[in-house]
């Protein structure tokens, strides 16, 4: 087993799965020697009863969910509903969501049904909507909510269903025999994908195995959305990726792959995916025309990647844009850096460090960090002024290791509780500063909806300490702890098992609530909040638990408010430079007026 102290990766266990991309191992029928068997199931089980987090979990869903994964990892899918949902469907689906097809039962007594979709009219209907989107102007904020409030609606009624039909496991064993008898009347896709095919040369056949694997991942995904079984050499793989110095890419981090759609999690700034209009959330359909569907994500990102100068067409879903955008990007050499810094534009006494994530490195983290401190110091001094405050951005920082985020707080918290793990029949894993203070500069935290896990801890104790104002939009809210092991009986395969949570010093955890800015701070031109994808609304999470105290600012809010309105210059500068052909980062123009009111109001951490 590998203990990571503990490992507290982002809401999709972000790791290096590429010399481009961050992302999430991921099941799927790619070319492997490695076997997953039904015992190999059963282990995935057996180590769920003993090592998760949650003693009592729900096994009727968990098998559930293993069958309806096993069904849809088919390549000629197959769905399973409740019967009493399945016939009412119409209360719940818009009218062109609900396809025709065959409902069938493996006996005349179940409560479920399960589903083979006329593929032929569904590929109509999917053409017709095509076209109908294409005409559609972009969804505003408000009519997105709506779609993200009645799919939330629908899956609770589904849910509900489905616990009045106490799917067993013996219904999911019946499936699974249904399955190994009449795999061949689903191992052909039904329809061509309109975005091409995958080179049949890079797929093995579908195999009873895959069934097996996708069935596993189901059975995890119904404990939470951070757990998963995946193949070793594509970990190993990615951690030894995460060494190199650099590559030849777009540079954005990916996630899914597999039975899931292949999403951008977030374009890095700078690089040439952002400069072409890549944004976070983007679904990738196809690379080159290339299909990427039930493709592992490892085949992506080598379909992705190429030689600088070299292009590349991402086809891209986009949630309020309809239809699908063709995006040529150029590729270009990425670096790959933990830690960027500068000083802020006409404010040379101020400086800004910026970290990207909390992954293991040579320099250490918190050695590179004082680096770059060290260099904006002298930089100061050369423009005739001295540093008199800092800027810690943890924007789209999906976490890392737990030990490097307590060694970053270290840095600026004199005493006091950082962050406590705590995990079932075991004693708080408390963790304290000591005495590794860098700077006693007033110091602005920046976050956002990405900023997730380890980000989420530094935030955290520097808010609760005062010792940070932080700036920004509300944190992602992932609060658990995965550890990774070998799973028993099958050296091919790791399991990643959520087994603890983390606590802010306050007492509170912030799963699901996530971190609350001092001052909201937005990073839209109209100064709005649109809707972000955050750890509510991933299915199965964790739930928030009750607060034992509000988590209140240590700063005269209304002061520095005051100040910004009277003396701020970041709207100004917005409008000056919002036709400019890259867009200004207007969440951090709008933080360094706070910044300056910190330094000019003479406010004090209360």
């Amino acid at each position: 087993m590998k203990s990571l102290r503990s490992l507290s990766l982002s809401f999709l266990s972000v790791i290096l799965c590429t010399s481009i991309f961050f992302c999430q191992p991921s099941s799927g029928n790619s070319k492997t020697t490695a076997d997953f068997t039904l015992k190999d199931f059963d282990s995935v089980v057996k180590t769920v009863e003993g090592n998760y987090i949650d003693k009592n979990i729900d096994k009727n869903r968990a098998y559930k969910d293993a069958a309806v994964f096993a069904l849809l990892s088919l390549p000629h899918g197959l769905y399973l509903y409740p019967e009493s949902y399945f016939t009412d469907r119409e209360k719940y689906e818009e009218a062109d969501e609900i396809f025709p097809g065959k409902p069938f039962k493996l006996s005349p007594e179940d409560k479920f049904v399960l589903f083979d979709p006329d593929y032929k009219e569904v590929e109509k209907i999917r053409d017709r909507k095509l076209k109908e989107e294409s005409n559609k102007p972009k969804l505003s904020n408000d009519e997105v909510l709506k779609l993200v409030e009645r799919e939330k609606v629908r899956k609770k009624v589904l849910t509900a269903k489905w616990e009045q039909t106490n799917f067993s496991k013996k219904d999911f064993d019946r499936i699974l025999a249904y399955l190994e008898k009449n795999l061949q009347n689903y191992t052909t896709p039904p329809l061509k994908d309109p975005f091409g095919e995958e080179d049949p040369k890079e797929k093995e056949p579908f195999s009873i195995k895959d069934v097996y694997l996708a069935a596993a991942n189901g059975y995890l995904s119904s404990l939470d959305p951070h757990s998963q079984v995946f193949l070793k050499a594509a970990w190993e793989e990615s951690m030894a990726k995460i060494e190199d110095g650099s590559f030849e890419g777009i540079g954005a981090i990916l996630s899914g792959g597999g039975n899931k759609e292949v999403i951008v999690e977030n374009p890095l700034e700078g690089r040439p995916a952002v400069t072409a209009g890549v944004r976070a959330g983007d679904v990738i359909l196809a690379v080159d025309g290339k299909s990427t569907k039930g493709m592992l994500l490892d085949k992506v990102v080598e379909r992705i990647k190429g030689k600088k100068g070299s292009k590349v067409v991402l086809t891209i879903r986009r949630k309020g844009v309809a239809g699908t955008l063709a995006i040529e990007v150029i590729r270009d050499t990425i670096e790959i850096r933990n830690i960027t810094s500068k000083l802020i534009d006409n404010h040379p006494y101020i400086g800004y460090i910026k970290l990207t994530g909390f992954v293991k490195s040579d320099p250490s983290v918190d050695k590179e960090f004082v680096q770059h401190f060290k260099e904006l110091e002298k930089q100061s001094t050369t423009k005739g002024t001295k540093l008199k405050a800092l800027v810690l951005d943890l924007r789209n920082n999906p976490g890392g290791y737990l030990d490097l985020a307590i060694d970053l707080a270290d840095m600026f918290v004199t005493n006091g509780l950082i962050v406590s793990v705590k995990s079932p029949n075991r004693s708080p894993e408390d963790s304290n500063a000591g005495k590794k203070d860098l700077t006693d500069l007033p110091v602005a935290v920046l976050i956002n909806a990405k900023s997730a896990s380890a980000s989420e801890i530094v935030a955290s104790a520097l808010k609760h300490h005062g010792r940070g104002l932080i700036l920004g939009e509300r944190s992602f809210g992932k609060a658990t702890v995965q550890k990774l092991q070998e799973l028993r009986g099958n050296g091919a395969y790791y399991i990643k098992l959520t087994q603890s949570r983390y606590y802010a010093p306050s007492g509170n955890t912030i799963q699901v609530v996530g971190v609350k800015p001092d001052v909201d701070v937005s990073s839209e031109e109209d100064g709005t909040f649109p809707f972000h994808y955050r750890e509510e609304n991933m299915w199965n999470h964790l739930p928030e638990l009750p607060s034992s105290a509000e988590e209140k600012s240590h700063f005269d809010v209304k002061k520095l408010e005051g100040w910004v309105k009277s003396n701020g210059q970041a709207e100004k500068f917005i409008q000056e430079h919002k036709n400019d052909p890259i867009k200004p980062d207007f969440q951090l123009i709008r933080s360094i007026d706070y910044v300056d009111a910190l330094l000019n109001t003479g406010t004090k951490r209360k």
